[in-house]
């Protein structure tokens, strides 16, 4: 494994509290992109992510208990969507408003009581404030934000470094929820700020590595004599090890440096997450399944780490549960937006996104898969959709070919039908079905920010004209046929007792004139005149005699 080469750096997110739908993220600073890399799905999300900030500068959330709702600001997730807007680049306005709801708001976020302090909060909003050159605000009388998140470390022995929360042991709610993940936070904070307690904080961190190369969430109990993740016995995964292992190698990777020991951690942390790496692209959790937001995070943590091919397979899953418009009924404003899961899309087309409970997962969704989207491949030809060349028959199946769409490109072709297409980076075949009628059908492949159209020659069903020049003819003599309601260049056959003896194209005026020999059998002629298809046709009849 190579050492981290950072094509994006990485300062994540972290949180002092994790809930069920996903951990929370970590924010790099602005991305040199790849050449090969193709910024407009990222640059989608982030313009639907913009949009989900309210006027108090924050995102929201709304969720239901016992029957109840409650709705109100994400703090933390607020901080992951400035940090993941700054990964993306040209947002700074919205960063800045966020940084500065967040710096108004450090008291009910990190330290809401006069007793408590959440250790893992204050620290990811303390990185965010100096990502931002921000002066730390003052939280408690004299106390600023970077003491209370040096008061959180533990400097009592055996524990040294280790992140604890402060909190009332009499209450109902008492316990120290401080974890891995908040300890990355403040590794990096720390070290940012000059602390003397960042070597031992990011010492604590590198401890937490499982020998098989994840970083475990919990730590070990504060009576436990051996603080390594390995120390009484070899720890399993938990369900969000994926999640923790890409947010610390995001946090590790600013701290990296020469740094060996970090570097090495990375490397170990780097082949786990590989290793989780689904054929398709995706990352699971044990209880939640595959989603966006594990997904999201391991595959931002291998674009910062240099593994591309595996970022960009992530990238690209990732893409083909974002929302692009016209075949998403309802759902056209919403595009940008990313599905946490398969089921989410489903859910969204029948339900749509209007109520805030359903909006919510969508939200935190695209926040944690908007860094990773940046990986995403570039289409490997101009946007295009061809039809067949020539006259098509009105009603039936067609195959149209669409070329242009990256890999996990959502599109959709409309005019014949509507279809959704996903791109796979090579040209992609489409079955349509031709309206009726005879008319130039325009057929439109669009993604979510261009499209590209093509003509589609139809031709319905018509009785045409046929004229002869005379009703009867001497045996051996010649007969002229005249077609008319032909279309342009249409072609056209004309058959006598059955047997065709003039084949042709109409005039661009839409006629066809041919003079054939009749032969010398004598009788009633049959004169069957056929288009380009069967249902355009007409008869009529002379004699020889």
């Amino acid at each position: 494994m190579s050492t981290p080469r950072r094509r994006r750096s990485g300062a994540l997110l972290a949180g002092g509290v994790l809930v069920a739908s996903g951990l929370t993220l970590a924010g790099p600073s602005a991305p040199a992109t790849a050449a090969t890399s193709d910024p407009r799905s990222a640059a989608l999300s982030a313009r639907w992510l913009v949009g989900e900030i309210q006027a108090d500068g924050l995102l929201h959330t709304t969720s239901e208990y016992a029957g109840e709702r409650y709705e109100g600001p994400s703090y933390g997730g607020s901080i992951d969507a400035a940090n993941a807007l700054r990964a993306v680049g040209g947002h700074q306005a919205t960063v800045a408003r966020i940084t500065d709801a967040i710096g108004a708001s450090i008291a009910a976020y990190a330290a809401p009581a006069a007793t408590d302090v959440y250790s893992g909060s204050a620290a990811k909003a303390l990185a965010l404030l100096v990502d931002e050159g921000r002066t730390p605000p003052v939280v408690r009388g004299g106390t600023d934000l970077l003491e209370l998140v040096e008061a959180t470390v533990s400097t009592e022995p055996g524990l040294a470094g280790r992140l604890q929360d402060a909190y009332d042991p009499t209450s109902e709610w008492a316990a120290d929820y401080a974890n891995t993940i908040g300890q990355a936070f403040a590794a990096r904070a720390l070290t940012q700020t000059g602390s003397g307690l960042a070597d031992e904080v990011t010492g604590y961190l590198l401890d937490q590595q499982c020998g098989a190369g994840f970083f475990r969430l919990y730590f070990a109990e504060k009576t436990a004599a051996d603080q390594t993740c390995d120390g009484a016995a070899p720890a399993l995964p938990t369900d969000q090890a994926a999640d923790t292992t890409a947010l610390v190698a995001l946090q590790l990777a600013d701290l990296a440096g020469n740094d060996a020991e970090i570097a090495g951690a990375l490397d170990r942390a780097e082949a786990w997450l590989l290793a989780q790496q689904r054929p398709d692209g995706s990352f699971a959790d044990p209880q939640n399944g595959v989603n966006a937001n594990t997904t999201g995070l391991a595959g931002w943590a291998l674009d910062v780490l240099g593994a591309d091919a595996a970022a960009t397979r992530a990238a690209t899953w990732l893409r083909a549960r974002q929302l692009a418009g016209e075949c998403e009924p309802g759902l056209a404003r919403e595009a940008g937006a990313v599905a946490y899961d398969d089921a989410g899309i489903s859910a969204a087309r029948t339900y749509g996104l209007a109520d805030p409970l359903d909006r919510t997962p969508w939200v935190g969704a695209t926040v944690q898969a908007l860094p990773a989207l940046l990986a995403t491949p570039a289409p490997t030809a101009a946007r295009s959709i061809a039809a067949p060349r020539g006259y098509v028959r009105a009603g039936s199946r067609q195959v149209l070919t669409v070329r242009g769409l990256a890999a996990g490109e959502r599109a959709c072709v409309t005019g014949a039908g509507r279809v959704a297409v996903l791109g796979s980076g090579a040209a992609a075949k489409v079955r349509v079905t031709v309206p009726g009628g005879t008319r130039n059908r325009t057929v439109r492949v669009s993604t979510a920010d261009g499209s590209a159209t093509t003509a589609v020659q139809a031709l319905g069903r018509k009785r045409l004209q046929v004229a002869l020049r005379v009703r009867a003819v001497r045996p051996g003599g010649r007969q002229v046929v005249t077609v008319r309601g032909l279309a342009p260049r249409e072609s056209v056959r004309v058959a006598l007792r059955g047997r065709v003896v003039a084949k042709g194209r109409a005039t661009r005026a839409g006629t066809f004139r041919d003079a054939t020999r009749v032969g010398a059998r004598r009788g009633a002629v049959k004169v069957r005149v056929t288009g380009q298809f069967a249902h355009r046709s007409a008869t009529t009849s002379f004699r020889v005699r």
